[in-house]
Parts: C-alpha cells; sequence; structure tokens
C-alpha cells in the first residue's frame, strides 16, 4: 500500500500534528500528547502504517503500555482497523510482562537453578506484616502494610542504593531494615516478587549479553504507550533493548505524570534527546474533549511548572461556560452543596478528589439518604489506619474501663508519664480485681505524683467522653487528651482527625460513630454501581484517561491538594513533589468536556484554587440586572425561608446557593428561587432599653454555659470565630481554645470570657 492511498483510508479525520507522528517510524521520536489528542488512535494508525507501508514486519514490533487493560484496548483497536492477523503478529503486553519473559527465557537456556516463583499479593503482604510485628513488636494496620509494599516498590523502580534506602521517608518505622529482611526472605523460599521481575530482567540484559542481542533482533522496532508514568528501571530496560537498532517511539505527557509514589519517572522524557542521540520530539497540542474555557485554565494552570516541554493545548471545540469557584462557608459545606447535585444529577458528573478519605463524608451523605451513585477503585484502608484504630481503642476503652488489652495499646500516646512499669502493673492489678485500670493505676510504685495528676485528669475525660456527642468525643481525644500531639510527632496522617469529625457530627456519641465506622466500612465493600447511576466519585489517579461531562474538583486545600505549598518546597524532592501535585491538579481538571468546578473553602487556605480564580475573568453584569448585587459573595448570611424558616447561605456557586437550616435541614436553591420563597413577614427590632447587655456583646449565637464547658467542647468566640475547647482549668480562671482559620490555640481568662458574651455554643 502507498502512503496516499493509507492516507486516504485510514488518515482523514487526523490533523497535521498526528499525521506526522504516524509516518514517523524509523529512528527515537519521542511524541508528547497534551490531554484528549487522540494519542492512542495516532499510535494504534502508526503500527498500521510501519506494516502497510513501511513493510515492517509485524513480529519484529513490540509495544509496551502500562497496565493489561490498556494492552487488551490497544490491541482489539489495532485488531479492528487492520485485520486480526496483524494485530496478532504484533506483541502487546506491559513492560513487567516482557521482563517475565525476559527472566524465563534466561531461567530455560542459561539458568543453573529452577526460576523463582512469584509470589502472590496476599502472601507478599503476610511477609512484610510479619516482618514489621517481629520489629516493632506490634501488628501492622493494613494501611501500614500498603505504605511498606510501596515503599518496596518504589525503592526498587527507582533503583535506589542502600544508603538511599536509608534516607528514604516512608513514614515506616525502621524501614530499610524491614525492605531488607523482606528480600532476604523472599530469596530463601525462591520468591520473587511483581517489581523484581522487572530487578531481575534488567541484571540479565547487563550481564548477559547473548540474552540481550537476542530480545534486541526479536524486537527492532519499540512502542511506548504512557511512558509519564514509566519508572526509571522500566526506561533503563527499554532504552537497553532499543540500544541496538534505535527504533523506539515513546508516547506521553510530563505534564500527566502523576505516579511519582510508584516511582514514576518524567524525567526520563525531559533527557530523552540526551539518552537517544539524534532523537525527534514531536508535539500532539489539539485537545478534543474540553471546552476552549477549561482549556485555557488548564493551560495557564501548568505552565506554572518549570520541569516540562513548552506546549499549549489547543481547543477543537466551541466556546462553552466558565470554569467556576463555588465558595463554601467550611470544608463540611462542600459535602452538602456536592448531596444537593445529587439529588438533581441528570448528566454525567464526576466528584474527584486527592485520597479516598475525601469521599467519606460525602458517601455516608449518600448512603443515608440512598441516593444512587457509582465509585471507582475505593481504598478502604482509612477504617484500619492506625489513627483511626487509635482513637476507636481509646472510645472502646472509655466503655471498658477495666480492658488492660486495649490499655496497653494506647496509655502512652496522650503524652502522659505513665511508665510501661506502672502501666504493666496496673494492668495485672485490674485482671485480678475487676476494677478500672485507671483507678489500679494510681497506687502503681513507679507512678511519680506528676504522673498521678495526669491519670486523675484522664479519669475526668473519659468520664466525660462518655456523654459526649461523636464529634467532640472525637475532638476530647484530639485535643483534650493529647492524642493529636502524639500524631503530629509521629509525622502520622493528621487529616484522619477532621473526617472522623466530619462522621461524628450525625452521630449521638462515641459508640454510635463506632457502629457507623463499622457500617460504612461493610457498605464500600460490598458497594455495587448502578447502572444508571449519573454521579461518579472517583480519586484523580483512577479517572486518568477518561472523561466526564461536568466535574467537580473537591478538597482542593492546602495540605490535601496539594499536599505541600510552594513556599514548602525548598529541596529538590520537594519541589519535584510540588510539580506533582499541580500535575495532578492539572489531569483532575482535564478530564471535564463541559463543565469544571472547584471549591474554596472559608478558613481553609487553598493555593491552587486562589491561583486558578485569579486566572478567571470577571462577569459583567448590565445596569438594570436587579439580581446582580445578589450575585456577589452571599456565604455567611441568613436567609429567611417562609417554609423552612431562618438558615445561613454556607455554599454559594454562581446563582445557585446552598442554605443550612436551624432545624438541621439544607437545601440547594437558585437566587431566583430564594427570592420567591423569601419569608416577607415584618420584623421589628427589640427596644434598645429593653436588651440585655451581654445579648449587644454576642448577637449572632446563644451564650454558652459555663457546667457546658469541657475540653474537646466546639464553640464560637465572637472575635476569633470556631474553635475547639483545649483545656479548662475554673480554679486558675483559664481557658484555651484551638480556632479553625488560624490553627492558633489562645488562652483566656475565664470569666472574663463568660460574662462579657464572647464565647457562645
Amino acid at each position: 500500500m502507498t502512503d496516499g492511498q493509507f492516507a486516504e483510508q485510514y488518515m482523514t479525520h487526523l490533523n497535521d500534528q498526528q499525521r506526522e507522528a504516524v509516518r514517523a517510524t524509523e529512528g527515537a521520536v519521542l511524541l508528547l500528547a497534551v490531554p484528549g489528542s487522540g494519542k492512542t488512535t495516532v499510535l494504534v494508525t502508526r503500527l498500521g502504517y510501519m506494516t502497510a507501508v513501511g513493510s515492517v514486519d509485524p513480529r519484529s514490533i513490540l509495544t509496551m503500555t502500562y497496565t493489561r487493560a490498556a494492552t487488551k484496548e490497544m490491541r482489539s483497536r489495532c485488531a479492528a482497523l487492520f485485520g486480526e492477523d496483524t494485530a496478532r503478529q504484533i506483541s502487546f503486553g506491559t513492560i513487567n510482562a516482557v521482563s517475565l519473559d525476559i527472566v524465563r527465557y534466561y531461567s530455560r537456556n542459561h539458568g543453573k537453578a529452577e526460576m523463582f516463583e512469584l509470589v502472590g499479593e496476599s502472601d507478599a503482604a503476610k511477609i512484610v506484616a510479619e516482618i514489621f510485628r517481629e520489629l516493632n513488636r506490634e501488628y501492622a494496620a493494613d494501611s501500614t502494610v500498603k505504605d511498606i509494599r510501596t515503599g518496596i516498590t518504589y525503592a526498587k523502580n527507582m533503583l535506589l542504593a542502600e544508603d538511599e534506602i536509608q534516607k528514604l521517608e516512608t513514614g515506616v518505622e525502621r524501614f530499610p531494615e524491614i525492605f531488607a529482611r523482606y528480600n532476604k526472605e523472599l530469596k530463601r523460599h525462591r520468591l520473587m516478587d511483581f517489581d523484581d521481575q522487572m530487578v531481575y530482567a534488567l541484571a540479565i540484559l547487563k550481564g548477559y549479553p547473548a540474552v540481550l542481542e537476542r530480545y534486541q533482533d526479536r524486537f527492532r522496532y519499540l512502542c511506548v504507550d504512557e511512558s509519564q508514568d514509566t519508572s526509571k528501571i522500566q526506561h533503563e530496560i527499554i532504552r537497553l533493548l532499543a540500544r541496538k537498532h534505535g527504533n523506539i517511539f515513546m508516547v506521553g505527557d510530563e505534564d500527566q505524570s502523576i505516579y511519582g509514589f510508584r516511582a514514576a519517572y518524567p524525567e526520563a522524557l525531559m533527557r530523552f534527546k540526551e539518552d537517544y542521540p539524534g532523537a525527534k520530539v514531536l508535539l500532539m497540542e489539539q485537545n478534543y474533549r474540553s471546552t476552549p474555557e477549561i482549556i485555557t485554565v488548564s493551560n495557564a494552570f501548568v505552565a506554572r511548572n518549570t520541569d516540562r516541554y513548552e506546549k499549549t493545548m489547543r481547543a477543537v471545540r466551541g466556546p462553552g461556560e466558565q470554569v467556576q469557584i463555588i465558595r463554601a462557608k467550611n470544608r463540611e459545606a462542600q459535602f452538602k452543596y456536592l448531596f444537593a447535585v445529587a439529588q438533581n444529577c441528570e448528566e454525567q458528573t464526576a466528584v474527584l478528589y486527592r485520597n479516598n478519605d475525601s469521599a467519606l463524608p460525602l458517601i455516608d451523605l449518600l448512603e443515608r439518604s440512598g441516593t444512587p451513585y457509582a465509585c471507582r477503585n475505593f481504598d478502604p484502608t482509612f477504617f484500619s489506619h492506625r489513627v483511626v484504630g487509635d482513637i476507636s481503642d481509646i472510645f472502646r476503652f472509655a466503655q471498658d474501663p477495666a480492658n488492660g488489652e486495649l490499655f496497653q495499646h494506647i496509655y502512652y500516646k496522650f503524652g502522659s508519664p505513665i511508665p510501661r512499669a506502672a502501666a504493666v502493673y496496673a494492668c495485672e492489678r485490674s485482671e485480678k480485681s475487676g476494677k478500672p485500670v485507671l483507678e489500679e493505676l494510681l497506687s502503681s510504685p513507679d507512678l511519680s505524683g506528676y504522673g498521678k495528676d495526669a491519670v486523675l485528669e484522664l479519669f475526668s475525660q473519659f468520664a466525660a467522653l462518655l456523654k459526649d456527642d461523636a464529634e467532640t468525643a472525637v475532638n476530647r481525644v484530639w485535643y483534650g487528651m493529647r492524642y493529636g500531639q502524639f500524631v503530629k510527632e509521629r509525622r502520622l496522617d493528621e487529616g484522619k482527625h477532621s473526617i472522623l469529625c466530619m462522621l461524628g457530627r450525625h452521630e449521638p456519641g462515641a459508640e454510635a460513630l463506632l457502629r457507623r465506622l463499622d457500617t460504612l466500612r461493610e457498605i464500600i465493600r460490598t458497594h455495587r454501581n448502578e447502572g444508571g447511576a449519573k454521579l461518579l466519585l472517583s480519586t484523580i489517579h483512577s479517572s486518568k484517561g477518561l472523561e466526564y461531562s461536568r466535574v467537580y474538583l473537591l478538597d482542593v486545600l492546602d495540605g490535601i491538594l496539594p499536599a505541600l505549598t510552594e513556599q514548602e518546597a525548598k529541596t529538590p524532592a520537594n519541589w519535584r513533589q510540588y510539580q506533582e501535585e499541580r500535575r495532578l491538579c492539572y489531569v483532575g481538571m482535564t478530564r471535564a468536556k463541559e463543565l469544571l468546578y472547584l471549591f474554596q473553602c472559608g478558613g481553609k487556605v487553598s493555593e491552587f484554587a486562589t491561583e486558578i480564580s485569579r486566572s478567571l475573568p470577571v462577569e459583567l453584569r448590565e445596569d438594570g440586572d436587579v439580581f446582580a448585587p445578589l450575585r456577589k459573595n452571599l456565604v455567611g448570611r441568613t436567609y429567611t425561608d417562609r417554609e423552612l424558616g431562618r438558615g445561613v447561605i454556607t455554599a454559594q456557586g454562581g446563582d445557585t446557593l446552598l442554605v443550612e437550616f436551624s432545624s438541621g435541614a439544607f437545601r440547594m436553591f437558585t437566587l431566583a428561587e430564594m427570592w420567591e420563597r423569601r419569608d416577607t413577614t415584618p420584623r421589628y427590632a427589640v427596644p434598645e432599653a429593653e436588651t440585655h447587655p451581654v445579648q449587644d456583646k454576642a448577637p449572632h449565637g446563644k451564650n454558652i454555659s459555663p457546667a457546658a464547658l469541657a475540653a474537646g467542647v466546639p464553640v464560637r468566640h465572637t472575635r476569633f470565630g470556631d474553635g475547639t475547647v483545649t483545656d479548662i482549668n475554673p480554679a486558675k480562671d483559664r481557658i484555651s481554645i484551638r480556632f479553625e482559620k488560624t490553627g492558633e490555640t489562645k488562652t483566656f481568662g475565664l470569666r472574663n470570657t463568660l460574662d462579657r458574651g464572647f464565647l457562645q455554643g
């Protein structure tokens, strides 16, 4: 077939950049393809061009993809276009599959012993858990095992030396020892894990020239898809395979590299011309997915990264609606807003987030109301996370104060001076007497006077915890019992606290929250997506390569997305991580076809949302538009509905507002609906002379009773806003409060604060 014949039959729908890429069949080529640019179409069309026009033997082509699903799809598309015979002769596979083939070939033809067996996922997890238990003398939570295995994958894929593994930050105690013992244990049982396939394949290719030459001559043409997600060891294997003939076609986009935790190595794309002298770099910049408004904002956002090729995504579609920032009073208002969206969800809508934790408060609301939704690849390790487990154990100990086993798990996490000998003594005495462990602890000879004061404080905290509502109980543990300080010192995930608080707002007490956590865990484990559900919940990672009519980006907040800010990115490693945070947000933004929404939460700093909001055009209103003044930021304003009563506007997206009512109900309205439903009943002010002086000081809330104050109780200060009591000492006339907006803890005179009406419930 001639070039012209092929072009007429297969390339009429391709643009100039796509056609150039299809025809680039010889030498080293890097194709940088922006989101929605049709890269898979080009890659598959190029395979047909090579065999039909270039007379390349299809058996000499190796096409490698990131996942088995992508491999299957590419082979299927190739067969549909160019016939089953052509597709069957071309080799399609993941790099892991190619590595395993190399190891098997070596074992059959050069190996002196039988090949290692591949260890199963569950067996590998058991080995890790047992090593952790032996080294740290405690059982590893599922989330800890996952973190260890992620660290192992990272170390092997990044080809880290022993000294680099010693410096690796995984958040797991004694990780280097665990890593070394894990590998030793695998070898002892003649096992290899998923990543070892590549470790051994690379060693074989470097150490046995005959094996390398066999694969180089067998596959003279290499095609690599999603190369931005390829790890350092994978790039090294590819480089060796391509070295002899130099025909390497690599497709990717460094702007979409978001798997750094799995050792994705986008730096290989940046140094492509160094690794492959004489290489060409081609671009595909036309986006067929999104509106110009989404593309303009996304371009400006990702362009602030420094380690990237200069390219500009261009829209093919006609104009649509502007990207919208939804103002929310606080983080919780995001979930209520999305819940309201779900009640009338008639078009494909995706809620995307960085961590699965972010979806839990929304899932909780949806499940309570029976609202249908779909969910992609939810990872339930929240429920087994160490922080969640610790708080659950503390709740259980409050209900079972003679449980010595629970006490052994928690006593050292309160920042109290309780020696291990004293804890063991108290547990043994409690088991014999049946008395509470804390009571027996007071008689321990190993407890100092200061320690006894701390135990008496714990007594009062546990007693109060049993009477608390669930959210107050979580805060009491975090602040009053100082468990939050333990989490911070151990560099554990502080974000679990706020999720537990939000889930606890719907529960009457600690025991009820424990039951709800068990219920949610089971719901997520057994959830089946309904075919007709228009609302989809997904991490950004799981949404990669997909597209949706409208997208809501959830929890775009400093500390979540981005996990660290530009100001915090002081070291080269942190700067690389920060750039991946920006790429992750960019990938989420470019999933949207028609509409893109981001939340901006009051009291929570969002570097990314603020930056995006500043890049949006200012909407001009006509002079005669009577609603123009109302379209300003109305979050925090009161509104009285003639049916539902008095409420507060807690979120606003353009002309759509969320109102939370004093009854606890919340509803979504348009401005026009609110105007129609407003309560127009005349109201009269109380004469000034009859107004209580304390009420003048605190007109917006209900003054709190001194008896209701305790560590963990949420309050509102008329000057500093919402906060939580962290300590109260009536004898010393002191109260300490941690404020949400700043994160600061301030101490006040208790009597003066109450007398002047500064504190509200």
